[in-house]
């Protein structure tokens, strides 16, 4: 009886300790470390895991490397994978481990481990099949407009024409794949110059990013697609990463981490700008889902994450969301973190879209921060002929674009000082409102207000001429070394001179001298000279038109 009493005592202990195993349910779950311990790498030789690039970012924004750069302890990581968990990406910012695993004693056994801090469910091991679409397929097909109203109403063709498309900028796309970009026509440019740095697929581990959605391929078109009288992105000259964090056949909060893993990705190779036309707030569980008052910024792991790129140095542009006429009505989170540029959507006549995604964050700060054309925009289809589409997705990649435009011509400015510039050169800055925030950016403007930036630290010659070309109105602004008059002087590119006008000085000082000289001249360029007492300036400038 003894030997039978013990049996069956031993059977209930097992029995509770499955009962007690099975209370957690197989599928992915991410672990949050309790620290770094055991990891090979110092915040002294940051050079071991981040590139060049990245390092020069953050010297020249002055931002140091700190504990939460360093890699996760490979030794933790190899620990959870000896007893049996499928490592599926981690984060070092957060200090975490994203694995999978059916084992449902072992994830009770993970829970016990002295380096785990604690484990939570981010996607169940049988998920039921997605009810969400995140994305309206393109509608109609495209006229032809080689300079759309897309750019022209941010200003960014002016940019163009001054030279300035990207070059340099290295833009990191976090979306849902990008089918056929290797083939299709729009992005036979960025293939023959070699702007395409690297692709990488977070879910699938793998570089093959061109069989999945067609998404990121849509908005990579209108970053950087040129077809020759159709389709000219918003930053051709830029470079690319091309990175996987979405998967569209399910919406669990395990996709947070894949855009999380995708940014760090991102700041690690030394991208100048991340952006993403995700957003996240309802998931195929009720119960992960988010509420409103969860967009604060400091609630959701992807709004975080977002924050932790900006603070390195990088401008992160993301999708406001398009749930303005639906029940959820508010933007979506990344949109809701702050020193980011979330972006809603107007259509041409600068209405706000009825989709775009309302404002405030829950804190009660502006979002968006602005907002551009988001209504019948062109895109690159995946038949390869250009069609047109909606949505903040789809008006948030011109923001990043123009964005990197602009930054070219300012190299030395941080990112977020690029970040205020374009909100302070947004149409409803000085009364920002829950449609548009900040409103419809100027990149002219922009521009105009960096230059003056830079002439008052004294990185210009005291003489500055915007825009240049111009077509009837030019600026000259000088810095006038005595109070003394100014004379301005104007030749053609035979040595005659056409203009010669003459402005009262009776101070030292910045001169802004607003001209309509545009109207006397002919399409052309010409030499100007600017005379302040002793000191003569020469620019060329052009005359378009």
């Amino acid at each position: 009886m003894d030997t039978y009493f013990r049996s069956v005592l031993m059977f209930l202990y097992i029995l509770i300790f499955i009962v007690q195993g099975h209370c957690r349910e197989s599928g992915i779950y991410t672990i949050s470390l309790t620290d770094k311990e055991g990891t090979p790498f110092s915040m002294d030789h940051p050079e071991a895991f981040l590139s060049s690039r990245s390092l020069q970012r953050r010297a020249r924004c002055h931002l140091p490397v700190t504990y939460d750069d360093l890699p996760v302890s490979q030794r933790y990581i190899d620990s959870l994978h000896t007893l049996g968990m499928k490592i599926i990406c981690r984060s070092k910012w957060f200090n975490t481990v994203t694995a999978y695993s059916r084992d449902t004693l072992l994830l009770d056994t993970i829970t016990r481990l002295s380096f785990v801090r604690e484990i939570k469910l981010v996607k169940p091991d049988h998920p039921v099949k997605s009810k969400q679409i995140k994305w309206a397929e393109p509608e109609s097909p495209a006229g032809n407009s080689f300079f759309p109203v897309q750019l022209r109403m941010l200003h960014g063709d002016t940019l163009h024409r001054m030279g300035f498309t990207g070059k340099g900028l290295l833009i990191s796309i976090l979306d849902a794949g990008f089918y056929h970009a290797d083939i299709l026509p729009a992005f036979d440019s960025l293939w023959s110059h070699g702007q395409i740095k690297g692709t990488w697929d977070f879910i699938e581990q793998s570089p093959q990013v061109f069989d999945d959605h067609p998404h990121g391929m849509n908005v990579l078109s209108i970053l950087a697609g040129i077809v020759p009288g159709q389709l000219k992105g918003s930053a051709p000259g830029a470079d690319y990463w091309l990175l996987r964090t979405e998967d569209v056949y399910s919406e669990y909060p395990v996709e947070e981490e894949y855009w999380t893993a995708g940014a760090e990705f991102a700041d690690s190779v030394g991208s100048d700008i991340i952006h993403s036309s995700l957003g996240y707030y309802v998931f195929d569980d009720p119960s992960l889902s988010y509420s409103y008052q969860d967009m604060n910024g400091r609630t959701t792991t992807v709004a975080r994450a977002a924050v932790m790129a900006a603070r390195r140095g990088m401008v992160v542009v993301v999708s406001a969301g398009n749930e303005g006429n639906k029940d959820w009505h508010y933007i979506i989170s990344p949109a809701d973190a702050d020193s980011i540029l979330a972006v809603g959507a107007v259509d041409s006549l600068q209405y706000p879209a009825s989709f775009t995604s309302f404002g405030p964050s829950s804190d009660n700060r502006v979002k968006p921060d602005v907002s551009t054309m988001g209504v019948n925009i062109l895109i690159q289809g995946s038949d390869g002929t250009v069609v047109r589409g909606n949505g903040t997705s789809f008006s948030s990649p011109l923001i990043s674009g123009l964005t990197a435009c602009l930054w070219q011509a300012f190299p030395e400015m941080d990112a977020q000082e690029i970040i205020r510039t374009v909100r302070e050169s947004s149409s409803h800055y000085l009364s920002p409102d829950h449609r548009i925030g900040y409103g419809i950016p100027d990149y002219l403007m922009a521009y105009t207000r960096l230059n003056l930036i830079r002439y008052f630290s004294g990185h210009l010659s005291p003489l500055l001429v915007y825009p240049n070309p111009f077509t009837d109105h030019l600026t000259i602004v000088v810095k006038a070394n005595e109070p003394a008059s100014i004379q301005i002087l104007l030749f053609d590119m035979t040595g005659r001179k056409v203009l010669a006008q003459t402005y009262a000085n009776t101070k030292q000082g910045i001169r802004i001298i607003p001209t309509d000289m545009g109207n006397m001249l002919s399409a052309g360029g010409y030499i100007m000279q600017v005379i302040n007492g002793q000191t003569r300036t020469t620019v060329k400038i052009v005359k378009t038109k």
